[in-house]
């Protein structure tokens, strides 16, 4: 079977060709994804909680199209979860509704509003294997008599019952609805001047679909009957769950025990502590920013690829070459053998990490820019490959792993409804948790998955606190890595506590500013599971290998623009205009590569604290330094989706606001925290 796959936006996604068109529904953790990418070969992203697919995965296999719609409760346009799997569904052929044995009594009420629209239906029920350990027995025979489709059991993660879902889409049929509403639907269908209206859009009409009532103004509202058809079919669901679902009373298993710990308010918050500090110090910051990164970057990059790179260019390029008080001048380049024997000789009695290139030193020369661009200071070659694979790489991998294990077990949920009534205090609800921590992963990204949220003010408000507040993962390894070494956990905490009081702060002003409240938190609490060592590999993987390919050419940019401005002296200019706020506001050692960082920063908001890794800090200083570069500007990737989500004023008010909270914070904590580290004996 060939596939070509693509993604594409929920509100465009193409369904242009002949052929059958089959899409999965679903609510959220049934297992949609990965039966997906059980049938379509596409390694689409399978994450345990609600909000993770906003656009729609789309697979061109050779007997139809397959969509894989976002996890939703019910097909109407509320949010742009539901609005997406509407487009989809209404212009489908075929509909494969993923149901999970564990809630057949929550997921089966989509299965009949599914039923009721008319569509050509299969149902697979999943997660079959986990019902059986908690006691459940399924009648399968007679829930397919009683919905009138094919019912197919499967258990997706073992690829068991993937082929019979392949065999049966061919069968699919219009199930059993009950005879008062086909008289309903008969009605709204003959309406005299509804000519273009089908089944499906007939029964989103009686329902009260905001999109389908717009849609078709003349049909009469006296047809609606939306509160007696969901009290029906709630009534019809709880009916057959009765008779054909029986329950052994295994329901006390471990990881359900561990669920309901997990959200205790005392212990559930104690967990949630420890697990930050596992994942976002421990992990990040001693083992791999500590220790991974010393050899990837200090003992690789800096040592056998920099210095090697270098040694070639000086074959090329005009350059000058110290180590100690050695100097080696090549006006024209290394061109000779006995030139570069001398260059090898130099190499061979040093501390490579420790030899400086200068490819700036000739500037007479035209060759000087090309060199000083590829290879300089901050050339293509040479910083931008460094930070990438020996900083980034490792830590942008981490922190993808610490997040696949969260989703992968299902404590992201229970995370949410654990802060939740904390969350209501800065106008958000639990569910607001997810963007913010997928924007320590990638605050652009983050961006985007706001939209999950309900309201618009809700949505405001969370790409605020990200613009703000939220360190992207690769920023957060370095400025873990960098508090372990001038101050240790101390260091760490405050930082920590400093920035949760900037985010709550922030939250609190603009939800007395913004008018409304925020809206109730309605999320499904998935099975606490082991995580899936091929699925968080794989994750990890796949999320990494996709942040590397959209930032290379971003730093690439940001290496050569600066490499510019130093060629043409604007460099030294910004750096001397910032250079009073860097040393006499924010007490920070007189080191050009301190600004240059806030330059850096403006283009990727990451390469913010790639200057600072080797700059000796103190611990107050070094707290001071990582606040000032978390709250400094959204990249201009995260700017480009703000004003797309938001709009240009909102977006221009949150970077204009980071500046300004930045600078003024960071000023106030230079003064405050060296009195503290030093009656707290933190130097």
């Amino acid at each position: 079977m060939k596939t070509q796959t693509t993604k594409n936006d929920a509100k465009t996604a193409p369904i242009a060709t002949k052929r059958k068109h089959v899409v999965l529904v679903g609510n959220p953790n049934v297992g949609k994804s990965v039966i997906f990418n059980a049938l379509s070969g596409l390694n689409a992203d399978v994450s345990n909680y609600p909000g993770t697919t906003i656009d729609v995965a789309h697979a061109s296999l050779s007997d139809f199209e397959l969509y894989d719609s976002p996890g939703v409760y019910g097909i109407s346009s509320i949010n742009d979860e539901e609005r997406a799997t509407r487009k989809i569904l209404l212009e489908s052929d075929i509909v494969v509704n993923v149901a999970s044995g564990l809630s057949l009594d929550r997921d089966l009420f989509l299965t009949l509003q599914l039923i009721d629209m008319q569509k050509p239906l299969v149902l697979v029920i999943n997660q079959i294997d986990e019902a059986q350990k908690r006691g459940l027995k399924i009648d399968f025979a007679a829930l397919e008599d009683e919905l009138g489709i094919p019912v197919v059991q499967c258990v997706a993660v073992k690829k068991q019952g993937i082929a019979n879902i392949s065999n049966q889409i061919e069968n699919a049929r219009i199930g059993k609805i009950q005879a008062s509403l086909t008289e309903q639907l008969d009605k709204v269908l003959k309406y005299p001047s509804a000519k273009t209206i089908d089944s499906a859009k007939a029964l989103l009409f009686i329902e009260g679909d905001e999109l389908t009532l717009s849609e078709y103004r003349e049909i009469s509202e006296s047809l609606r009957i939306d509160d007696t058809i969901y009290s029906a079919r709630r009534a019809r669901v709880d009916d057959l769950v009765s008779r054909l679902v029986i329950d052994k009373g295994l329901g006390t298993l471990a990881s359900i025990k561990l669920g309901r710990f997990l959200l205790h308010p005392i212990f559930g918050s104690l967990s949630a502590l420890l697990i930050c500090y596992l994942i976002f110090y421990q992990l990040l910051g001693v083992w791999v920013a500590g220790d991974l990164v010393n050899l990837t970057e200090k003992q690789g990059m800096k040592v056998y690829w920099e210095p090697n790179v270098r040694k070639i260019a000086a074959t090329i390029f005009p350059s000058e070459i110290k180590y100690q008080d050695q100097t080696l001048s090549f006006p024209k380049a290394a061109s000779t053998k006995e030139e570069q024997t001398r260059i090898d000789n130099l190499l061979k009695s040093s501390v490579q990490a420790d030899v400086s290139f200068n490819f700036w030193k000739y500037k007479n020369n035209p060759l000087s820019i090309l060199g000083n661009l590829l290879v300089g200071e901050y050339g293509v070659l040479t910083l931008t490959v460094t930070y990438l694979l020996g900083l980034l790489f490792p830590l942008v991998a981490a922190f993808y792993f610490g997040l696949a294990l969260l989703e992968d077990s299902g404590y992201l949920p229970r995370l949410a409804v654990l802060v939740d009534r904390l969350m209501n205090k800065i106008g958000l609800n639990g569910r607001a948790i997810i963007p913010l921590i997928l924007g320590l992963g990638c605050v652009t990204m983050a961006t985007i998955t706001t939209r999950l949220l309900t309201s618009t003010r809700e949505k405001i408000i969370a790409t605020a606190l990200l613009g703000i507040a939220i360190p992207c993962s690769a920023q957060l390894g370095v400025v873990t890595g960098t508090l372990a070494r001038a101050g240790g956990l101390l260091a760490w905490a405050v930082y920590g506590t400093v920035v949760a009081l900037i985010l709550a702060t922030s939250g609190l002003l603009l939800n007395q500013i913004l008018p409304g409240k925020s809206q109730p938190l309605i999320i499904d609490l998935p099975p606490m599971r082991l995580p899936r060592a091929d699925n968080v590999f794989k994750k990890t993987w796949n999320k990494t290998l996709a942040f590397l390919r959209e930032a290379l050419p971003m730093f690439a940019l940001a290496g050569a623009v600066v490499s510019i401005a130093q060629m043409l002296g604007w460099l030294d200019l910004f750096v001397n205009c910032l250079k009073p706020i860097v040393v006499q506001w924010l007490l920070l050692p007189e080191d050009p590569r301190i600004p240059t960082t806030f330059i850096l920063g403006i283009v990727r908001r990451d390469f913010a604290s790639f200057g600072l890794t080797e700059v000796a800090l103190t611990a107050a200083q070094a707290v001071t330094a990582m606040i000032v570069i978390t709250l400094f500007v959204p990249c201009i990737a995260t700017v480009g989706v703000m004003i797309k989500e938001r709009g240009m004023k909102i977006a221009m008010t949150i970077w204009v606001g980071s500046w300004v909270c930045a600078f003024v914070i960071g000023g106030v904590l230079a003064r405050v925290l060296p009195p503290f580290f030093a009656f707290c004996g933190g130097s």
